[in-house]
């Protein structure tokens, strides 16, 4: 037991001690009115009077001491001190009231000395209820008693007298080795529930440190996501502008030099937009954000996706793709799936300079295992891991964007848990690796019939069409006025709903184009809403933001509206616009026909 633990005992011991002396003194008051009932026919007066005076006397100091005790500065500093006051004035209540076998018992009184043995003993045992806390205390009460009613007995003469004065020390002693196991039994009670204490405030404050950790760590992540909504936000404004101009200038009449030009910069945006897609793709994962459509897919329908978009890029390395493909049906996430298949074709083609690819599946009970092999330089044990860590790539320290990003595989862990696809990795340094997932098998009879859909050139319905743009950045409004003139299109741009009204007087747009973020408290929503209301509730409209807010998205989709994220990829916007146009003109050939 240590120092610390051993004072604390020595506090709650000396703590009991004096919190029975109130109760030590009724019993002992009461016990000494019986005591004088018993002595009184025998005892003069002024005898009794002189014993009740010193019993009187040993309770009120004791009480004192108990006062003084409470409101001693050292009381806890120095529980033994007190503890042996009180012992002491334990001894000298011992002798007063041990007394009693000579004070109040005449000669040849046999009777009366047995009333009054019986008293005593009844008044020790009081005592060793009180006292066995701190046996320093008991021990100074109980010798002087038990020993002056022996050394009475002894007195008295006669064998019996002595046996009766030996009996009377060996309870004496017996007493003693009794208070002496209890007090350690007292000792061991008071420091478990001391050491319980003691875990009890360990565990309140580590829960308290935890708490405070979590609300730290809660901070810290909202600090991040805001930064990281502020940063994506301001990051995709150039960037979207930069690739509005890009393409303008591509589409417009630069020589070839020019176009090559042009082409880098398409390539340089193509890199960080692909980028932000993927930082966006993790963002949402994390949040929770992304929704399982889970259904009965069949395997084959995945596995030809992989071979038409793969194909190609293997037979330009010089690799050989091979798909087996499978007539079972999953019960997973199509969409989810092949994105997880296609970072590992992908990744495999990238780090594969001889051989091959192949994608295979393997029954394991309700399970089927859908795994890519490839003979490429393989990874070595100690990275199985870390090559899912965001931004972590074997031997690319000089982060060449061709080989990748870093990002693939850590989006992948992600979609593996939402999922619950369980993903394994078994490769070996220049012989090759095998990456495979575990998805559900489902019902067959669930399985969609899957018809062959045949691509389609959508023509171009932008020559002649208005479009307003609504942006507060000058430079995203002059690209998108650049950009949509390039396609044919006229344009309107306008920094809020006023403005654009005021632009277009009496025209009436085509199609709306604004930016959810505007200057202010103003949003696109509302910009769509107010020109709506003045030019036609069924005009098409599209939001672009480069905010991926949780918060933001929700107030988008409860206003019904459509949002693309910059930097926008000129191909997504023209074929939206197209799409649109080209469902005006069904509704209007219908209509005819009816008409």
């Amino acid at each position: 037991m240590d120092a610390a633990l051993l004072r604390r005992v020595e506090q709650q011991r000396v703590a009991m001690l004096y919190g029975n002396t109130a109760a030590v003194s009724g019993s002992a008051v009461l016990m000494a009115v019986l005591m004088v009932i018993i002595a009184w026919p025998d005892v003069s007066g002024l005898t009794i009077a002189l014993w009740c005076t010193g019993v009187l006397l040993v309770q009120a100091g004791v009480q004192w001491l108990t006062f003084a005790y409470r409101r001693a500065a050292n009381a806890q500093a120095e529980p033994r001190l007190w503890g042996m006051r009180l012992a002491n004035a334990a001894f000298i209540a011992g002798l007063v009231w041990g007394s009693a076998a000579f004070v109040l018992v005449g000669p040849n009184q046999s009777l009366a000395l047995a009333l009054i043995s019986a008293c005593l003993a009844s008044r020790a045992t009081i005592s060793i209820m009180t006292h066995a806390y701190f046996p320093p205390a008991l021990h100074s009460f109980a010798v002087p008693v038990f020993g002056l009613l022996a050394v009475r007995y002894v007195f008295e003469g006669g064998y019996r007298n002595a046996a009766l004065g030996v009996l009377w020390i060996a309870v004496l002693g017996y007493v003693l080795l009794f208070v002496e196991r209890q007090a350690r039994a007292v000792a061991t009670q008071i420091r478990l529930r001391i050491e319980n204490e003691q875990l009890v405030d360990e565990l309140k404050r580590q829960n308290t440190l935890a708490e405070e950790a979590r609300v730290r760590a809660e901070e810290a992540s909202r600090s991040k996501s805001r930064f990281f909504a502020a940063a994506n936000h301001d990051l995709r404004q150039p960037l979207h502008s930069l690739g509005l101009f890009a393409t303008a200038l591509r589409n417009g009449s630069a020589g070839r030099s020019g176009i090559k030009l042009v082409d880098q910069i398409l390539l340089c945006t193509e890199s960080l937009e692909q980028l932000f897609d993927n930082l966006l793709d993790i963002s949402r994962l994390d949040a929770g954000q992304v929704q399982v459509k889970r259904e009965a897919v069949p395997a084959d329908q995945v596995l030809d996706r992989l071979r038409s978009t793969f194909l190609v890029p293997a037979q330009e390395k010089g690799l050989r793709l091979r798909v087996r493909r499978s007539g079972d049906i999953l019960a997973t996430d199509s969409t989810l799936l092949f994105r997880m298949l296609s970072n590992f074709v992908s990744n495999a083609i990238r780090y594969t300079n001889d051989g091959g690819v192949l994608v295979a599946c393997r029954k394991r009970g309700k399970k089927l295992l859908v795994e890519v092999w490839d003979t490429g330089v393989g990874i070595p044990p100690d990275q199985h891991e870390r090559i899912f860590e965001e931004f972590y790539q074997i031997n690319n320290p000089e982060r060449d964007r061709t080989r990748g990003l870093g990002l693939g595989l850590a989006t992948v862990r992600r979609i593996s848990t939402l999922l619950d696809h369980p993903l394994t990795l078994d490769s070996r340094p220049g012989r090759g690796s095998r990456f495979s997932i575990e998805v559900p098998l489902a019902d067959a009879q669930r399985a969609p019939s899957v018809t062959a859909t045949v691509e389609q050139k959508v023509p171009n319905l932008l020559r002649g069409k208005l479009i307003v743009v609504v942006d507060d950045e000058a430079s995203v409004r002059l690209g998108m006025q650049s950009l949509l003139e390039s396609w044919g299109c006229r344009c309107v741009t306008a920094m809020d709903a006023s403005e654009a009204l005021s632009a277009l007087g009496s025209d009436i747009p085509d199609f709306i184009i604004a930016d959810l973020r505007l200057r202010g408290e103003d949003t696109g929503i509302e910009v769509i809403r107010t020109l709506r209301a003045q030019l036609g509730e069924s005009l098409p409209a599209v939001l672009i933001s480069g905010d991926t807010a949780t918060e933001q998205l929700r107030k988008v989709s409860t206003a019904g509206l459509t949002i693309m994220h910059k930097p926008l990829k000129a191909v997504r916007l023209r074929a939206l616009l197209n799409h649109e146009f080209a469902r005006q003109g069904r509704e209007v050939l219908a209509e005819a026909a009816k008409a």
